[in-house]
């Protein structure tokens, strides 16, 4: 017999993604691709969503994190349970888990809430500014990603507690980069805010401050850069671009 788990779908979250981050993400659009693909196709069949869960390996194979699964499920898009199903069974069957811990066996299913936003997330073109694409628009940063901080009182930027750059001595543009950013929330780009110098080409001061804003970090963890037009700003923390630490599995198949 199939035993779905009973864990509640209709569950809001506190705090929602928007469809335009999920858009603008490889990685968010690959994972809710992935499980609004098994949604639709238990739909098209008929059958319980838990016939076509999708398994735990499957999302951090296209680079999602232990730590993105569990705020997944405590913010309430995706439902966990362990697969149980025997070779006799004639369904897939699961065991309840009320808890993040999860191991090989666990899979994940899009809730109401987290359907819908998938849905209509990865029905939105993408535009990866990472890659240099510009929309002429301003995307913040996932919620559950930290973003830097700046004290411009003290003109320290950090990100985590961590010092990145401490200004001992003033820095006019590129403290201005800094305000920017942290004005507007710490977007994925904006428009260069350094006001036009009759005496300076502007694209190759833009260059220059870039170059000196990832210069002489006190911890290298944020890179700077343009988008190819010489006009937007984007940036990044470079431990993002690290490969992904191999996962080792402890005795009991949870995350060691």
């Amino acid at each position: 017999m199939h035993e779905s788990p009973m864990i509640a779908q209709d569950h809001q979250p506190k705090v929602v993604l928007n469809p335009r981050t999920i858009a603008e993400s490889k990685v968010l659009r690959e994972v809710f691709a992935t499980l609004v693909h098994a949604a639709t196709c238990a739909k098209d069949v008929g059958c319980d969503p838990w016939e076509y869960a999708t398994e735990m390996e499957t999302l951090l194979g296209v680079g999602l994190k232990p730590s993105d699964l569990r705020w997944l499920v405590n913010m309430g898009y995706v439902s966990n349970a362990i697969e149980v199903t025997r070779p006799q069974d004639t369904a897939r069957r699961f065991q309840p888990c009320y808890n993040l811990s999860f191991n090989r066996r666990t899979c994940f299913v899009l809730t109401e809430a987290g359907m819908s936003l998938g849905a209509e997330g990865i029905s939105q073109p993408p535009d990866f500014l990472s890659e240099g694409e510009n929309s002429g628009q301003s995307h913040v940063a996932s919620p559950h990603r930290s973003v830097p901080s700046w004290d411009p009182d003290r003109r320290v930027l950090r990100v985590d507690g961590r010092v990145v750059k401490r200004y001992k001595v003033p820095s006019p543009n590129q403290e201005a980069i800094i305000a920017a950013f942290a004005e507007e929330g710490w977007p994925t780009a904006i428009d260069d805010p350094l006001p036009p110098h009759p005496e300076q080409d502007s694209k190759r001061r833009l260059r220059k401050t870039l170059q000196s804003l990832n210069a002489n970090q006190t911890q290298q963890l944020l890179r700077f850069r343009g988008d190819g037009t010489g006009e937007r700003i984007l940036w990044e923390r470079i431990e993002d671009d690290s490969p992904q630490a191999v996962l080792k599995f402890g005795d009991r198949g949870c995350i060691a």
